[in-house]
């Protein structure tokens, strides 16, 4: 490990301060997560990370953000150990790490509450229809409430309205009947720009 002092090296950073150049990053990375370039961001992002210390915030946010929606949660949960204690504590990482680590240990997702940023927003609902994937694959019936739960909806609406969309159907009792093979991912796989852009627009109506 790196013995510098925390506080020295955020100050002596100019990325940390909100200088043109940091905010030009700022903007291209959540271009990237926006644009279904996850492949991209986290090329850029890690070599940010390996040639600045500490890399700027955003740095650490966007990757583990892109992370998460690649379903890499391995890289996910080793990023986290290294990004710098006085990080860890702003409010914005904090929520996307709490959101994460539900993903990582596979518990019901954890929704930070509205409103949600970009990156949060990306990353709820990439975790959500992987979520609903699996339970296409594994279930012949579930619960609405066990939907809510499992994927971290508000309401039993939020439920009905993103699973009738996949093709499911509700029966009496709040019975759902998964349909299988419609929009199963392969494991590892990434996530296109139309995905993302449906996530967004279906997150933005609720």
């Amino acid at each position: 490990s790196m013995d510098v002092d925390s506080t020295t090296a955020v100050g002596s950073n100019p990325k940390l301060n909100n200088s043109p150049d940091t905010e030009a990053q700022e903007i291209l990375y959540l271009t990237y997560l926006k644009k279904g370039l996850i492949t991209q961001l986290i090329e850029e992002a890690t070599e940010e990370e390996l040639t600045t210390f500490p890399a700027s915030i955003d740095c650490y946010l966007h990757l583990l953000s892109a992370y998460i929606i690649k379903d890499e949660l391995d890289q996910a949960r080793l990023l986290w150990m290294r990004v710098p204690p006085i990080y860890q504590n702003d409010p914005a990482i904090s929520r996307l790490w709490t959101l994460a680590r539900s993903v990582i240990l596979r518990e019901p997702l954890a929704v930070p509450s509205r409103p949600l940023s970009t990156p949060e927003t990306l990353v709820v609902a990439s975790a959500q229809d992987r979520t609903l994937s699996k339970i296409s694959a594994t279930y012949k019936s579930i619960s609405v409430e066990q939907v809510r739960v499992m994927c971290g909806y508000t309401s039993r609406d939020d439920v009905i309205a993103c699973v009738t969309s996949r093709g499911w159907t509700l029966e009496e009792g709040e019975v759902l009947r998964p349909v299988r093979g419609t929009k199963e991912r392969k494991e590892g796989g990434g996530v296109s720009l139309s995905e993302l852009t449906s996530y967004v627009s279906f997150l933005e109506t609720m």
